[in-house]
């Protein structure tokens, strides 16, 4: 697969930096890392009853509730993150988001670590002494190119790069079969259906990961359901936030989470309050661009703005 070209979206070279810098050892987390923790608890008291209120409304059985809340919750923490980016960051967000799952994928599919493999790779071809960075990047960039355009016998034959695009094909085909398996699913109310259905299809390919993992580390200890559930909430959308940090280039995550703890603290106050600070301040600005377009300002001579601009406009005959 060719390195893309938008800005900020991360290659397979900058993901086999990261491989080969963490074969050197690196004991450095992102700090940002660091409160994901707090922002899962936000988003639990933000989310959860509501959500397994609506589950429990749907009648979603017993048996299927964990599973259900797994894809709701990580449907709406990966739209939420979303709404936070701006079109053209969102754009990078998700194939940085895609490219991860189709490597997951594949892992899972052949029980390899493709990164892993292409690390070990590059430095039994390359060695792992370079003059500088320019020079490390020429050298991946050109293993790269001809790396995962080759076919692998580990990959039955096929190339990674088309088994990534296989990978792809399938997140982008999901979304409608598994909507109609899972009717019972909590229904994202996001206007742009297409919107809906991207993260829908990446909630499905998250729960074939993770799903099981975190099951199994939840009922580890014996709680009462509720506790449970809270839980899982918990520890997926901790994993979900790592995730975001680990698939997002470094430039957009700061601005990211800037908007996203202030969407959690907002609407944090809107429950406790019983409010909508958003509709509140709306409803402000109306009022205040209805009363300021009719109040005399002495910079226009005593007239209102309104005044002002009718009058110039009768002057050139409109």
């Amino acid at each position: 697969m060719t390195a893309k070209k938008s800005s900020g979206s991360k290659t397979k070279v900058e993901n086999s930096e990261k491989s080969l810098e963490a074969a050197k050892v690196s004991d450095a987390e992102p700090t940002i890392l660091d409160k994901n923790p707090i922002r899962s608890m936000m988003f639990k008291d933000v989310l959860l009853q509501e959500i397994v209120d609506g589950l429990k409304a749907e009648q979603v059985p017993k048996e299927d509730m964990e599973e259900v809340l797994f894809l709701t919750v990580t449907n709406a923490v990966l739209e939420q993150v979303g709404m936070n980016l701006s079109e053209e960051l969102l754009l990078v967000f998700q194939e940085n988001l895609d490219d991860y799952l189709a490597i997951s994928m594949i892992n899972r599919e052949h029980n390899i670590d493709i990164l892993s493999l292409f690390r070990d790779q590059f430095l039994e071809a390359q060695g792992d002494s370079f003059d500088d960075e320019r020079a490390l990047m020429e050298a991946l960039t050109a293993f790269e190119d001809e790396w995962w355009g080759t076919p692998k016998d580990f990959l039955g034959g096929s190339s990674p790069n088309d088994l990534m695009d296989q990978a792809k094909d399938q997140l982008a085909g999901d979304s409608d079969e598994e909507e109609h398996e899972h009717e019972h699913e909590h229904e994202c109310e996001c206007e742009d259906c297409g919107d809906s259905h991207y993260w829908a299809a990446r909630s499905y390919a998250i729960r074939d990961m993770w799903l099981e993992t975190i099951i199994e580390s939840v009922t580890k200890e014996s709680m009462p359901t509720p506790q449970r559930r809270e839980r899982l909430f918990i520890s997926l959308t901790n994993a979900l936030l790592d995730l975001v940090v680990n698939v997002m280039p470094d430039f957009m995550t700061e601005d990211l989470f800037v908007g996203l703890d202030q969407a959690l603290a907002m609407a944090l106050v809107d429950k406790e309050s019983k409010v909508e600070l958003m509709q509140i301040f709306q409803d402000a600005l109306a009022k205040f661009e209805e009363e300021w377009w009719g109040t005399e300002l002495k910079e226009l001579g005593g007239k209102s703005p309104d005044e002002a601009v009718e009058s110039m406009a009768r002057k050139y005959g409109l």
